[in-house]
């Protein structure tokens, strides 16, 4: 049962969701929380390409959003759509190598906060703009991109892609 990609994705979904809303809900570095789901689903866009970035970052946004006070849709659409990007952006690249990777996730990240804080700009409740965004973008960018190297494999794994070492 766990050989189809997406009972692996749920199931890890699952278990980052209980490690974002207990251990990471209280640790804050800088003041600011890490975003796992967001972590994953750009990670899975880097290992699996543009469709699995989008695929994986609609099912971990709709996994947030459960738990999540704002209006319902709003992660999906983030997520997939940097999933998407993440995916797209290391199909670019030639060979990309391990700090590459880390660096599409450390940026994938930052433009996800970007992103939520647009989308709640438009439809949600007011997110904050100006240099407490860019802090949260940085902090949010900088840790995912330092975990990075740990949730790539991981997401190899949901996805079933053997690593290719040349």
């Amino acid at each position: 049962m766990l050989r189809r990609p997406w009972f692996r994705l749920g199931a890890v979904a699952l278990v980052l969701l209980a490690i974002q809303t207990t251990l990471f809900a209280e640790m804050k570095p800088f003041g600011e929380t890490v975003d796992l789901m967001v972590l994953a689903s750009v990670a899975t866009g880097v290992v699996g390409g543009s469709q699995f970035g989008a695929l994986a970052g609609f099912i971990f946004g709709i996994a947030f959003d459960l738990v999540l006070v704002t209006p319902f849709g709003m992660s999906p659409l983030v997520y997939g759509l940097v999933g998407f990007l993440a995916g797209y952006t290391q199909s670019l690249t030639f060979q990309p190598t391990w700090y590459l990777h880390s660096a599409f996730v450390a940026a994938g990240s930052a433009v996800a906060v970007f992103g939520l804080a647009i989308v709640q700009q438009i439809i949600g409740p007011r997110a904050p703009l100006g240099s407490e965004l860019v802090q949260t973008a940085m902090v949010v960018g900088i840790a995912n991109g330092l975990i990075a190297p740990l949730a790539l494999p991981v997401q190899r794994w949901c996805l079933g892609i053997k690593r290719v070492i040349a």
